[in-house]
């Protein structure tokens, strides 16, 4: 993104200003972090947060990257869409200015968001059903789901998270294990798993996310009493202690960590839930939709409209590929421009 902040803050709070802004760039305010705790910072490879929520999430109208875009008049077409690659072989893509009707297989249907005031990508979720069966939890109403980037997983309220993990878990089958490049049977391809579907009705449409969408290999133990499943924590344990013991000097040591490794096993699929508890006015009923939905679906977001449209996205060596129709324009909206260069 062709972004510049050339207003930046005085030692007084006050915007210095060094010039007009030139025709290729934007004004806008940051947040430079001069000290990060270890937690959870130093597990990221990134160099920053570059914050897309509505204006009602930003400190001030100035620290809204897409809200200034909009007020300096630099976008053609009022929204952006989000592709995210199937895998470190395929490069994820974001666009600013409009969609990218090459990353769709089908038409984008809209959903509005739900309670913009509180600055969140949020849709209402009228039902919800697994596999054939509507669950009740979701028939008051209460029900939505935030679109979200920064979550790998699938987030799921705290009073349905249990429910929800043993039974897609009791109905999934593990795919055969893929041959590792010693010959060892290696970990499962999940995205062939077989089990339930999930459902979200919203309005228009119905997102469904299969066990290949939900399933992630999980690793477990193995001994001769029988096999136990790892949380995340148990398995990160598990990993230290079987490189701590591979490494450790000839001897009993070394036999000690055969046994370790040959009782690490990585074949294994797991739904990928997360549970999250969240108060009012956003919870209690608030699921998060991130990778798993958001690599199956691409996803645009018009900030004119406050809305969200959805369409299958279009993966390197998708199978039964389908010709992208013509896009719906968002509600409240004209036929829009597809995709548009970032700054007019």
């Amino acid at each position: 993104a062709a972004a510049s902040a050339q207003g930046g803050a005085a030692p007084n709070g006050t915007t210095a200003a060094v010039g007009p802004t030139p025709a290729n760039c934007v004004e806008m305010r940051i947040v430079m972090a001069m000290e990060m705790s270890h937690e959870p910072f130093h597990a990221f490879a990134f160099d920053g947060v570059l914050g897309l929520g509505l204006d009602s999430l930003a400190l001030a109208p100035e620290f809204s990257f897409f809200g200034m875009l909009v007020a300096q008049k630099r976008l053609q077409d009022l929204s952006f869409g989000v592709f995210l690659g199937d895998g470190d072989e395929e490069v994820s893509e974001i666009s600013f200015g409009g969609h990218s009707p090459e990353r769709l297989r089908g038409a984008l249907t809209w959903a509005p968001v739900a309670l913009p005031e509180h600055g969140h990508w949020q849709v209402q979720i009228t039902r919800l059903r697994i596999g054939d069966r509507i669950v009740d939890f979701c028939e008051d109403g209460g029900c939505r789901a935030v679109v979200d980037t920064g979550t790998s997983l699938l987030a799921v309220p705290v009073d349905f998270a249990e429910e929800l993990q043993l039974e897609l878990e009791s109905h999934l089958k593990n795919p055969p294990a893929v041959a590792a490049a010693d010959g060892k049977e290696g970990d499962a391809d999940c995205r062939m798993a077989e089990g339930l579907p999930v459902h979200f009705e919203i309005s228009g449409m119905t997102i469904t996310l299969l066990p290949g969408d939900y399933a992630r290999p999980s690793m477990r133990l193995e001994d001769e009493e029988g096999e136990e499943q790892l949380t995340a924590e148990a398995e990160s344990a598990a990993i230290a202690e079987a490189r701590s013991a591979a490494e450790a000097p000839a001897g009993d040591s070394a036999e000690g960590a055969a046994e370790v490794l040959d009782e690490v096993v990585l074949n294994t699929c797991r739904p990928t839930i997360m549970p999250i508890d969240l108060p009012e006015p956003l919870g209690p009923k608030l699921f998060i939709w991130g990778e798993p939905v958001l690599r199956k679906y691409y996803t645009v977001y018009h900030w004119g409209t406050k809305s969200v449209g959805f369409g299958l996205a279009a993966h390197a060596g998708a199978a039964h590929e389908v010709p992208t129709p013509a896009a719906q324009p968002a509600p409240g909206e004209g036929v829009r421009p597809k995709r548009r260069p970032l700054l007019s």
